[in-house]
């Protein structure tokens, strides 16, 4: 019964630890199921700055926001706002 249960132990910690040190496709050392996407896409970008809605997310105005997003991803991107202020998101 021990035995068994230090097997066990041995075993989880094994396989706790190949999770942990396995490497995705070169990226740094994380678990399969967390993916460090590098995609712009689908995510906000608050390193732009204030994002004015109707002006940084429109095409006519060649926004920021949009000129930023529409170059990873097709759809552009928009102004979305957090708490009080606005921040770039681009579309998925």
């Amino acid at each position: 019964m021990l035995s068994t249960k230090i097997v066990s132990l041995f075993l989880f910690a094994a396989i706790v630890l190949c999770i942990g040190f396995s490497k995705v496709e070169g990226q740094k050392n994380i678990a399969p199921w967390v993916y460090n996407i590098k995609s712009i896409c689908c995510r906000e970008h608050p390193s732009l700055g204030r994002c004015l809605p109707g002006i940084d997310d429109k095409a006519d105005n060649d926004g920021k926001c949009w000129k930023y997003c529409v170059e990873g991803c097709e759809r552009g991107g928009f102004c979305k706002l957090f708490g009080n202020k606005h921040i770039c998101h681009c579309y998925c």
